[in-house]
């Protein structure tokens, strides 16, 4: 479905046993992202909302109803931009897909399933969670 593109090799880490891919990093690597990143409430509240959603899967119309808006695109493309902040600040390789760029990122984050209509399905990542856990956020 996508390809890795690197945006910075001499940064990216060597992934734990917990990664399966390279685009999803270790745990220090979410904390540290976290730390250096400004978060805005509400992508903390998306950020909470999903790692507290049974089974770690929210979709981007209930993310977007976490802050406030209505719609799956623009819950989409909320976290999406979020989610570019992260990997950025994680040095974590962008995936280049056949999607728009807002959900490629948040491939970083959550593994992705789309839906029948434009919304997709969310499932975080472990090392995600762990990093949220261990910055206090969850």
């Amino acid at each position: 479905m996508f390809e890795l593109i690197s945006r910075d090799d001499a940064n990216h880490h060597t992934q734990s046993d917990t990664a399966t891919a390279p685009h999803i990093g270790r745990p220090e690597d979410y904390v540290r992202a976290l730390a250096e990143i400004e978060m805005s409430s509400c992508e903390r509240d998306m950020l909470r909302a999903h790692a507290k959603a049974p089974g770690r899967k929210i979709t981007g119309t209930k993310l977007a109803e976490t802050v406030g808006h209505f719609g799956c695109q623009i819950g989409n493309k909320k976290y999406g931009r979020l989610a570019a902040k992260i990997a950025t600040a994680a040095g974590l390789p962008m995936c280049k897909t056949d999607v728009s760029d807002y959900l490629a990122a948040i491939f970083t984050v959550a593994e992705g399933m789309q839906g029948e209509g434009e919304d997709w399905t969310w499932e975080m990542h472990d090392n995600v969670v762990k990093a949220l856990e261990s910055s206090g956020m969850v």
